[in-house]
């Protein structure tokens, strides 16, 4: 049970790893294009949320794994309406909330504990986007735009949020399905363990029932044909069925010790 748990956390920081990464090369890689368009403003908030990112998966990297998932969410969150109202409704990067809500159901689908983290998050997540609908304007006042420019972050902004989807339901499924064949793998070998135990079991009652029955038997004859010549004297027709009742009994156990030999080996190599 605890290296089912172990793997599934496993599981889960890889996913986190995969989607972290993919987000910061979009990051990135907006930044670039904005920071080539002139909009400083807009290409350092994506620059320091890229650093919010990384930051946040190195101490996932070095064990801190409780508040991965709400610190993920919330730097998402915080950096989106941010950027949202530096640029302005009419860009589209309110839309970038929508993957995010997306892939916390991946990221924490496996997820048993924390209710109430996991509830925040969406709610933190829903909460962003209306603020953005709701109160960013559709022109920024915070840095000059364009009306060419608007038009090309609003196609670039809805192009890579559909990407985004598109790749985070991708990475999801794949790791939900390796959690499902992981599941599979273990129960199919609790359950080879649980027949080679019965079998086992099933070998011991042998073992046992030989002992107290197979082997006492012809032992009980052969201690009483000793107490019989005892008895009796060394006459010649009691010598005689003395021995004979001893070699027939000697026999009966020479098979039973062999039996017993092969049983327990057989067990030993299990």
């Amino acid at each position: 049970m605890v290296a089912i748990v172990k793997s599934f956390s496993a599981t889960s920081s890889q996913r986190i790893l995969v989607f972290g990464i993919i987000a910061l090369a979009m990051i990135l890689g907006i930044g670039f294009v904005n920071h080539s368009r002139g909009l400083q403003l807009s290409a350092n908030f994506l620059y320091s949320f890229a650093f919010t990112i990384a930051c946040i998966l190195y101490f996932d990297y070095r064990g801190y794994k409780r508040y991965v998932n709400t610190a993920i969410v919330i730097a998402v969150n915080f950096f989106l309406v941010l950027i949202s109202f530096a640029e302005g409704l009419d860009t589209g990067g309110y839309l970038f909330i929508l993957p995010t809500i997306f892939a916390l159901v991946f990221m924490m689908g496996n997820t048993r504990e924390y209710k109430g983290e996991v509830l925040f998050n969406f709610i933190l997540s829903i909460i962003s986007f209306a603020t953005c609908i709701l109160f960013v304007p559709d022109r920024s006042s915070w840095q000059l735009i364009s009306d060419d420019i608007f038009q090309k972050m609003f196609a670039m902004n809805t192009i890579s949020v559909v990407m985004l989807c598109a790749i985070f339901a991708y990475i999801g499924i794949y790791y939900e399905r390796r959690v499902i064949a992981r599941l599979i793998d273990e129960r199919n070998r609790a359950e080879w363990q649980e027949k080679k135990i019965r079998e086992q079991n099933e070998k011991l009652r042998e073992l046992a029932f030989m002992s107290s029955h197979t082997v006492r038997a012809p032992l009980s004859n052969i201690l009483g044909l000793t107490a019989y010549i005892q008895e009796k004297g060394v006459d010649k027709e009691s010598e005689q069925f003395a021995l004979e009742g001893i070699r027939k009994s000697a026999m009966l156990l020479d098979g039973a010790i062999h039996s017993m030999v092969e049983k327990t080996g057989s067990l030993m190599k299990q």
